[in-house]
């Protein structure tokens, strides 16, 4: 079957589409990569506390992986005192 020019660009298009779509942003526990985060690890004190954004998700650990001004550090995503995110 000929196609003129001008659908064989649409057709070229379509077939490109895929790998120009952004794929969907990951979350956990609504938590997901650029959002900003305060947390709390074990063995700080009680107003003890870092924040940092999130720059990565590790799933199979149940962690985030969080980008201080000082370090980067795993993160258990779950409220504050189960897990070691703060409210604020």
């Amino acid at each position: 079957m000929n196609h003129d020019p001008h659908e064989n660009e649409y057709l070229a298009a379509i077939a490109g589409l895929p790998q120009q779509t952004i794929s969907p942003p990951r979350a956990l526990d609504g938590h997901a990569i650029g959002d900003r985060i305060a947390f709390r690890l074990e063995g700080w004190g009680p107003r003890s506390f870092d924040a940092g954004r999130v720059i990565d998700i590790k799933e199979s650990l149940h962690r985030l992986l969080v980008e201080t001004d000082e370090d980067i550090v795993e993160v258990d995503p779950r409220p504050w005192p189960e897990g070691h995110v703060l409210p604020f």
